[in-house]
């Protein structure tokens, strides 16, 4: 490995993260699911005629399952609440639009009649 100093000013700013965060995730998903593939035929191995499986479940397998359906998971924010979930009614919500315009009709109103 090569001791290159790093040029100044290189480095990935907080624009170039924001920007990039859609096809880092991307990324990220994919490469979870590879390690699936190749975790479960060893969490869930083929069963011969009578039921029975071929070899045995490997705990290491089932743990690294584990830790990638949790990342995937975190990934989704599968453990936060869904927008929906927590936005009131949307037919209780009063729109900005019509507050501002109720407002200037009042202030409008009492302009004209002082």
């Amino acid at each position: 490995m090569d001791n290159d100093i790093i040029p100044a000013g290189a480095g990935i700013g907080d624009e170039q993260i924001t920007e990039s965060q859609p096809l880092v995730r991307a990324l990220a998903v994919q490469r979870l699911e590879k390690i699936w593939r190749a975790c479960e035929p060893m969490i869930n191995p083929p069963v011969d005629d009578l039921g029975e499986f071929l070899y045995k479940p490997d705990p290491r397998f089932i743990e690294a399952g584990m830790r990638c359906v949790r990342d995937l998971a975190l990934l989704y924010r599968l453990h936060a609440p869904t927008a929906s979930m927590s936005e009131p009614d949307p037919g209780g919500r009063v729109d900005a639009r019509e507050l501002v315009r109720a407002q200037l009709a009042e202030l409008e109103a009492r302009t004209t009649t002082e």
